[in-house]
């Protein structure tokens, strides 16, 4: 117990007073005298013992009377172990608002936000007007850096809206930490208003100022039911106009209610598609299969939408894919054009296919082409394998042909490049191909499936013959594969993963005298694969805040105007970061991008991709700790100094002036120099002499 006021304890003298006056009692005696006094001595010994206990004890409630009106004046209290070192000195206050989407949830009292707000101002009225505050959201806005005066931060608490920036209360500490820190000569002190998710709140890696005093108000939502679209996937990522798309929607039911017969729209480019319905467990998730139709090409800008309340930020849901009209080709020849591949590609529509001479190149376009096939060439350039490997790093994929008769020091310093397995010789055997990968990607839907599943060749399968090919070095790396492969096990056609892009390898030339592989059945169905699956599909949507780069697919060495990325029906318009790399352009939108929905991606006025930003879905889970969890993770955080403010029964203003001051205790004293005054009354009137 401490006393603010001590020197109050001089009063203690008039304790004198009330003993004065017992030990000298001014009241005077008579002599009465009888003839026979034993009987009546012996009365007057038992009054006077008890008139003297009489006495005693009134003194004693007199003195306990006057000793608790001094201990009241004296202003004691109990001290908090959080208590301020000197709450009459300038504090210096940082207050952290939790403004993220979760906070949308409700309280019995409102939205948390709202709460959350009016606990920021409770706060700042337990501090002088003089204090220094300073307020932190999610946003971490460089205005929020400063410490301003009580007045102004109520007003900057007012300004505080929902945003789709997500900080874990790691993060939070640590810019309260740097914060405070600036301020010298200040007793510090931080709060942090959040509802603190267990999906966001991290409390793990904290190193925390020791200087300063934490606490944390939580504020709890009346329900944690949530029902959000959680992402989206198609079984195709290469879209074709007329194809079939499957839209698998993932949804998640984070209530502990059973949801029935949902009902779930797809609209394509404002144009309703379809509408489906589905059923959900408690804290389960379901997946929802959507067919519908490509009808037309060019972009296309998806949108899911479910309704639930009261938490509505994550029931929309944007995707967005390019449909190309057709797909370009760019075939290097060694002297003349193959007939084969001519016939294949030039004669459909699905296909823009394009001849060029090996020794007349323009390396700036290898960018427009996602697929580029090697035919017949004997030799290669230094300058055409360093563009080779700069165009197949940055996504692009080739096909090799080999020609009869090659360099094979040349072509393996190609394959060096690429990561490739080498040539080691030529061979003249005629064999044949017997094994197909049907589990790749290139052959998973070429051919029939039976009841199970899988696909099973027939032994007397029409596969290709080769007569000259060229074996390659055993498959020791695990970025190459077999597609085809001869019956004495040498690869008759492979595929190697380098960088973002593909590089198929043939041991057979197209030449009819080194094989039948060009009018084999088989040769229709890869080149038409390896050629659709060259193209590089875009993300179907981003995340906000979308932090990774946007890889673009224009064309951008014939174009200098400026990239924009503009919301569709709204007049948002974003002007990125722009790198170049090789032949690779990558958009950086940073924190810009702060509306989920679907943009376009721009160069001057021509919109040619599409691109889908949806809000963090890791808001949604509404789960958060209780009181109880809450401490325990700060405890382990090693946090030294630390209050959970629960601000249930008393407003948060009582609860701070409680932990500034302490505990006072000067209504109990004030109480018990009441009872004690009561006491001696009693003593009076109920204690005959």
């Amino acid at each position: 117990m401490v006393f603010a006021q001590p020197l109050f304890f001089i009063a203690l003298l008039t304790l004198s007073v009330p003993i004065i006056i017992h030990l000298f009692n001014f009241r005077k005696y008579r002599k009465v005298y009888f003839t026979n006094v034993r009987f009546i001595a012996e009365i007057k010994q038992e009054s006077k013992k008890r008139n003297q206990l009489k006495h005693l004890l009134i003194l004693i409630a007199r003195l306990l009377a006057i000793s608790c009106l001094v201990f009241a004046f004296s202003q004691p209290y109990l001290p908090s172990p959080l208590q301020l070192k000197n709450h009459t000195g300038k504090q210096a206050i940082s207050v952290f608002i939790d403004n993220s989407f979760s906070m949308e949830a409700l309280s019995p009292s409102g939205r948390l936000l709202d709460e959350a707000k009016r606990k920021a101002i409770e706060i700042s009225e337990a501090f002088k007007p003089s204090d220094l505050f300073q307020l932190v959201t999610d946003d971490f806005e460089g205005r929020h850096q400063r410490f301003v005066s009580r007045d102004e931060f109520r007003n900057l608490v007012d300004e505080v809206k929902l945003t789709p920036a997500i900080k874990s209360m790691d993060e939070v500490i640590k810019r309260q930490s740097d914060l405070l820190y600036r301020i010298h000569d200040a007793n510090r002190v931080a709060y942090l208003i959040s509802d603190f998710q267990k999906s966001t709140a991290g409390l793990t890696y904290i190193k925390p100022d020791t200087s300063t005093t934490w606490f944390f108000v939580p504020v709890e939502a009346g329900k944690t039911n949530n029902l959000y679209i959680d992402s989206v996937s198609v079984d195709n990522p290469i879209q074709q106009p007329g194809q079939l798309v499957k839209l698998k929607v993932k949804i998640r039911n984070s209530g502990t209610e059973m949801l029935e017969k949902i009902p779930l729209r797809l609209t394509i480019n404002k144009v309703q598609k379809t509408v489906a319905s589905f059923s959900v467990n408690p804290e389960g998730e379901t997946e929802v299969l959507l067919v519908y139709t490509n009808n037309t090409s060019g972009i296309q800008y998806g949108t899911l939408e479910i309704s639930d309340y009261p938490v509505t930020w994550d029931d929309r849901f944007f995707f967005t894919y390019t449909i190309s009209p057709a797909i370009p080709v760019l075939c290097i020849n060694d002297g003349k054009e193959n007939s084969f591949l001519q016939a294949l590609f030039s004669t459909d529509s699905a296909f823009l296919y394009r001849n060029a001479n090996n020794k007349q190149l323009d390396y700036s376009s290898f960018g427009r082409y996602p697929l580029t096939i090697l035919n017949n060439i004997s030799e290669f350039s230094t300058g055409l394998i360093q563009e080779l490997t700069r165009y197949v790093k940055n996504g692009g994929n080739i096909i090799v042909f080999p020609a009869p008769q090659i360099q094979l020091t040349n072509y393996n310093e190609l394959f060096s490049s690429l990561g490739i397995p080498p040539y080691t010789g030529l061979d003249t055997t005629h064999t044949k191909v017997t094994w197909v990968n049907t589990e790749s990607k290139l052959f998973h839907d070429v051919f029939e499936k039976d009841a199970s599943g899988r696909v099973t060749l027939p032994d007397n399968a029409d596969l290709p013959i080769a007569f000259h090919y060229y074996t390659m070095a055993h498959l020791t790396r695990s970025n190459t594969e077999n597609l085809l492969t001869l019956q004495n096990g040498n690869p008759f056609l492979t595929v190697t993963f380098t960088g973002k892009g593909k590089s198929y390898v043939s041991a057979v030339s197209l030449d009819e005298m080194c094989g039948n592989f060009p009018k084999n059945s088989i040769f229709v169905p890869t080149l038409y694969k390896i050629a659709l699956l060259s193209q590089q599909p875009s993300p179907l949507f981003y995340f906000l805040p979308v932090e990774e780069g946007i890889e673009i697919t224009a064309d951008s060495t014939r174009n200098k105007e400026v990239y924009k990325i503009r919301k569709i029906d709204s007049d948002i318009e974003i002007i990125p970061e722009t790198r170049s790399m090789g032949s690779l352009t990558v958009l950086y939108p940073h924190n810009q991008a702060r509306e989920a929905g679907n943009y376009s991606l721009a160069q001057g006025e021509k919109n040619f991709q599409g691109s889908a930003f949806n809000y963090n879905r890791k808001e949604s889970d509404l789960h958060c700790y209780s009181n109880k969890e809450l401490e325990d993770k700060l405890i382990r955080s090693h946090i030294r100094q630390f209050a959970i403010l629960k601000g249930k029964t008393t407003s948060l203003t009582q609860q701070i002036a409680q932990l500034n001051q302490g505990t006072p205790l000067w209504k109990y004293f004030i109480l018990g120099v009441l009872l004690f005054l009561l006491t001696e009354i009693l003593i009076v009137r109920l204690v005959k002499e």
